[in-house]
Order: C-alpha cells, then structure tokens, then sequence
C-alpha cells in the first residue's frame, strides 16, 4: 500500500469514502467537485494535504489536513479534519498510515502542534499521543 497525495483522477474513490465518513453532512456531488479541485490547488502551495492510501490502484482510505499560522501556537498549526478508511480495510493500519504521514509533513512543513476535532474517535487518536485539550463550538452559516 502507498500513502500519496490526492490526484485529480482520484475523485471517484474519493467521493466514495466520503460518503462512508460525514454524518453530520450530506456530501453533494457538485460541491465536492468544485472544492476537490480547490484543495488540489492549495495543497500545490504546501497549505493542504490531502493524502489517499492507494492498495494497488484501489483507494482505500485518506486523510485531509490543513495547515495555518497563529499567534497563539507560536508558529503554524496542523489541523487533521477528515480521516476515513474502507470499512472493509478498518483495522489494518491504513489509518494509522494516514494519521503518521500527516504528522509526518506537519513535522516537516514546521508545524509546531496539530490538532484533531473529533466526536467518535478520541479514543483511537490518544493512541497516537493526542491529548484533549478544548470543546469544538460551530455555528452554522449554511
């Protein structure tokens, strides 16, 4: 298996493991089209990653990160929003894969902390050393 960066040809599968990920929103197939493509663009300018694990040409799982300057972090930040693995291929460490790379490059783009807001998986990231730390607020402008 193969952690990579997210292609245009990739968006199909994409979609696909969208799906089995949101549950707090529907994944509308134009909107995605259109911000697949913007994040592409982004992560071009090293702000965005958006990794897929790759099984041969199938895509079974990725992760989407984003990476932002603050003043009270004392430098840029790393925030994982979007992890998702094949039902099919839970427990096989394709998460942990996903989660390490994106360490991997918040490390290696100087990140100085990343962060991980999560209502289901606590659990699974304290595995990695993720400590919480503050209550995630949203108000919606949809």
């Amino acid at each position: 298996m193969l952690i990579r960066q997210a292609e245009l040809d990739d968006a199909g599968a994409v979609f696909a493991l969208l799906r089995q990920f949101a549950t707090s929103h529907r994944p509308h197939r134009p909107d995605f089209e259109k911000n697949y493509e913007l994040l592409l663009a982004e992560s071009a300018y090293d702000g965005t990653d958006l990794l897929v694990a790759d099984d041969d040409g199938t895509l079974i799982g990725y992760a989407l990160a984003t990476r932002f300057l603050v003043l009270h972090a004392n430098g840029p930040i790393c925030q994982l929003n979007e992890l998702t693995v094949a039902g099919e291929h839970r427990g096989n460490g394709v998460g942990r894969q996903l989660v390490e790379a994106i360490i991997g490059r918040a490390r290696m783009t100087g990140a100085v902390e990343i962060t991980v807001p999560t209502r289901r998986a606590a659990g699974y990231y304290r595995r990695f050393g993720f400590e919480e730390t503050a209550t995630l607020l949203k108000l919606s402008l949809a």
